[in-house]
């Protein structure tokens, strides 16, 4: 057991007892007082056996799971990057006709490059062993395996930082039962039939806009208004781990377009099965290279996007 840390720096003696090559878990035996906790990340009430998310962002390490993080390269010379902006200007049409003009802007900064990491995107999942209940890191890790011991770090310091303890376990299947189907609770579908006005729609928004200033809201609102006027198939609204996050399909040309209300995210377009895609996280995705398209957030946004998805809304 670890318990009263906030983090840990490294696994090395936690998995003393592990044998080379063995393979290990990392999980918490769920106690009464952790049912809230249980729901504010995502699970029903009660919890039920192969329910899986992704934590939501609770601080640095479940941010480092979901984000990954950006390293500035300060050996390197600084570049120019842009951030969308949302401004209103008044502008005179003769002397007494005054018209506000409202319109988005690059603005460009210099900054040093960024060294992207990618976060593993580890997900939470509901076991039992006998007649205990545990909350795992959905994953097997092998010691002395360099890769595995950084993931389990990140997943104990996850565990730590909302459970504010974590514990190292065996992997025995025959004590395990483990759910045969994952019940992901990451994203609420909804279809496209629905008859709502766009401000109507806008509400599904609240929560990932919620903490923006209204500059902000207005670029997210402007980004995911101009996808759906293509008239996709259905849209997916990330909830856990996935909040900030939309997914837009569009069945008969087999596309999904990934669009976040993060900064400097850009929209992925995804090509493939939405069953098999919506069990990935974005972090897998791209490492995998499975997006067809990745359109950064600049002027010909709108014109790529049109490009794509034309097609089918005039189908």
């Amino acid at each position: 057991m670890i318990n009263g840390k906030k983090y840990i720096y490294s696994i090395k003696k936690y998995i003393d007892s592990v044998n080379e090559g063995e393979c290990f878990r990392v999980g918490v035996l769920i106690e009464e007082q952790d049912m809230l906790k249980l729901k504010e990340l995502g699970f029903s009430q009660p919890i039920q056996l192969g329910e899986t998310v992704v934590p939501p962002i609770k601080g640095r390490f479940t941010r480092f799971n979901l984000e990954g993080k950006e390293i500035p390269q300060k050996d390197k010379e600084k570049e120019i990057v842009y951030r969308q902006q949302y401004y209103t200007r008044v502008e005179f049409h003769g002397r007494d006709n005054k018209v506000e003009v409202t319109d988005f802007v690059d603005i460009p900064m210099k900054r040093f490059p960024r060294l992207q990491i990618t976060g593993p995107s580890l997900e939470l999942t509901i076991e039992k062993k006998g007649e205990s209940t545990y909350l795992m890191i959905n994953e097997t890790f092998i010691k002395t395996v360099e890769k595995d011991e950084i993931k389990a770090l990140t997943g104990i310091n996850v565990l730590l930082e909302i459970f504010k303890r974590a514990e190292i376990l065996s992997v025995d299947l025959d004590a395990f039962i483990k759910s045969k189907k994952l019940k992901r609770l990451n994203w609420v579908l909804f279809p496209q039939g629905e008859k709502l006005t766009w401000e109507e729609r806008k509400e599904r928004y609240n929560e990932m806009t919620k903490n923006k200033s209204n500059s902000k809201k207005m670029v997210i609102w402007d980004r995911l208004q101009t996808i759906d006027q293509y008239s996709p198939d259905f849209e997916a609204i990330g909830i856990n781990g996935f909040s900030g996050y939309v997914i837009f399909g569009f069945e008969s040309l087999g596309l999904y377009v990934f669009e976040s209300a993060y900064k400097g995210n850009a929209t992925y377009i995804i090509k493939g099965d939405w069953e098999i895609i919506s069990k990935m996280s974005k972090a897998e995705i791209v490492r995998n290279s499975l997006h067809e398209h990745r359109l950064i957030h600049r002027e010909q946004w709108k014109k790529h996007i049109d490009e794509l998805l034309r097609k089918n809304s005039t189908a």
